[in-house]
């Protein structure tokens, strides 16, 4: 399966959002290393136009390719775990899947961010409350397929 793109919303450095044309999601792309700066403002960016489009869409997915990503640094992803999380997660409902690279060093830093992020989703109040699931995946195609059966 082919992955067919609207428009680019966002670049900062190796990372790119951009709006899935046949599903209600948002795919962000990884290339190469982006430093702690980039990476915390591109999601925070990400988040602010996230937020916006949630007020017109009853659902909103995520699809993150980290294939051809560097590691990213425990700083960055104990930032995200810490203040995204937590918007992302109280958004309503929320489903992401996630390909990371075959690379063993770029898979620890992966496993980083998913133990964090369910970490964070746990210790929230109400946490039983929240409707959150993220999937890993090996290839595109199989990340969309689950993508689409999420749909209500």
């Amino acid at each position: 399966m082919k992955t067919i793109h609207s428009e680019v919303l966002l670049k900062i450095a190796g990372i790119t959002l951009t709006r899935l044309a046949h599903l209600p999601c948002l795919k962000v792309s990884y290339e190469g290393y982006n430093t702690d700066e980039e990476f915390m403002e591109f999601h925070w960016k990400t988040y602010e136009i996230y937020r916006e489009m949630r007020k017109t869409e009853n659902q909103l997915f995520f699809f993150t390719d980290f294939s051809r990503s560097e590691a990213v640094s425990l700083n960055a992803i104990e930032w995200f775990n810490r203040e995204l999380i937590p918007l992302y997660a109280t958004s309503g409902r929320f489903r992401g899947a996630l390909i990371i690279s075959t690379d063993p060093f770029n898979r620890i830093s992966m496993e980083e961010y998913i133990q964090g992020s369910i970490k964070a989703v746990m210790q929230m109040p109400d946490a039983h409350l929240i409707d959150a699931k993220q999937k890993v995946f090996e290839d595109e195609a199989s990340a969309l397929a689950w993508l689409e059966k999420q749909m209500i």
